[in-house]
């Protein structure tokens, strides 16, 4: 959680240190304490999903359910008192952390083209005119025949990662109220997987580079800096969060083909459910990318809206391809990667000011990014930009 606008990262801290203020850090820890027992995921995402789909495909109309969120205004008091005051850097970057979930707080409570539209521009979600005709390098649509895993399997592989890094206060759980195959909540040191998913042989080691050597290992690091908010996510540093467990796959060689391509179509699709319903859309995306893989993108995109069929759009995904191109294009401008294992932060935090000010300490990097032969040089197998 904790996404925001991405001129929030712009943030400068102070040039001579200063402590953080009490009242700040206790805002702080106020908002990790509801991130660590709400799982907003769980009324986001439709609760009849497949029941939809089945619908959908003879011709009905699929209306989605979502699990009523009984204390949401409870929650948002909550949220509210952990506003804190002042002008440190300290309190405006808690500030926002706290806004920005307000923001999706009143999204799934509304659940109105509105209230999604707010938090997609808040948290720089939509794509630019640019990003929408970048070209990408891979054009394979769909991925080869593999071996299918269980999730059961995969959840073996992902607990015995989780041993071999030394996290052993993660749990792994099963859960059906999911859109994705695969969830990090880093507040409660937790992995979601859906038990109904379909799971490839290269998912056993790409998941473990995508959920854990990213996504868990930046959230445990960041438990170690100051603020709780390094844990769980900076405003803005989603994009970068997603962006950077794209290359990590590519840097260990296990990517599923294609992937670029599909996210691109993602691009689009939430350019077009802008001022499209659940069916334009998906009938345009049948044609780019078939009829499952568009019921796919067409439900992750209206997800969490009352009425999929209005124009509006939940646009969350695209942060993995244009956090890709952003994230490649600031490693290879020199960017160093241990700045981005100091926590859940993102490309354009100030981290070595932050560093400075005693804020943030520099945190285990996953050894697979050693193939960089020098702070912020891309090794040559994460291939070109797009």
């Amino acid at each position: 959680m904790g996404v925001g606008p991405g001129n929030v990262n712009r943030i400068r801290s102070q040039s001579v240190a200063e402590p953080i203020p009490a009242h700040v850090r206790t805002c702080d820890a106020q908002l990790h304490r509801v991130l660590e027992r709400v799982a907003f995921s769980r009324y986001l995402n439709p609760t009849n999903g497949p029941e939809a789909h089945k619908t959908f495909l003879v011709g009905g109309i699929a209306r989605f359910e979502y699990l009523p969120f009984p204390d949401v205004e409870e929650v948002l008091a909550e949220l509210e008192h952990a506003l804190p005051d002042g002008d440190h850097p300290a309190a405006t970057l808690v500030r926002k952390s706290v806004e920005s979930v307000i923001v999706l707080v009143l999204a799934l409570r509304d659940r109105t083209a509105e209230a999604f539209d707010r938090l997609n521009a808040l948290s720089d979600w939509y794509p630019t005119p640019t990003e929408l005709t970048a070209p990408v390098a891979d054009k394979q649509l769909f991925d080869r025949d593999l071996p299918v895993v269980t999730a059961n399997e995969l959840q073996q592989a992902l607990q015995k990662a989780l041993d071999e890094r030394g996290l052993t206060d993660w749990t792994i759980e099963l859960d059906r109220v999911m859109a994705a195959r695969v969830l990090v909540d880093s507040a409660k040191r937790l992995l979601r997987l859906h038990p109904d998913a379909r799971f490839h042989s290269r998912d056993l080691r790409r998941l473990v580079v995508h959920e854990i050597d990213v996504h868990a290992i930046r959230g445990v690091n960041g438990a170690d800096q100051a603020l709780r908010c390094f844990e769980t996510g900076l405003p803005g540093s989603l994009l970068t969060e997603e962006g950077l467990a794209i290359l990590a796959e590519e840097l260990a060689g296990v990517s599923t083909p294609g992937v670029l391509s599909r996210q691109r179509e993602v691009l689009r699709a939430v350019d077009h459910a802008r001022t499209a319903g659940l069916d334009e859309v998906y009938r345009a995306l049948t044609r780019s990318v078939g009829s499952s893989t568009a019921w796919g993108i067409a439900l992750r995109i209206k997800r969490g809206l009352a009425d999929p069929y209005a124009p509006g759009v939940y646009a969350k995904d695209t942060v993995y391809l244009r956090g890709r191109i952003r994230v490649r294009a600031w490693l290879d401008a020199g960017g160093d990667i241990r700045d981005l294992y100091v926590g859940k932060v993102g490309i354009e935090d100030p981290v070595a000011e932050w560093r400075a000010q005693g804020w943030v300490k520099d945190r285990p990097v996953p050894a697979l990014w050693s193939a960089l032969s020098r702070p912020g040089s891309a090794d040559s197998s994460t291939g070109t930009p797009p």
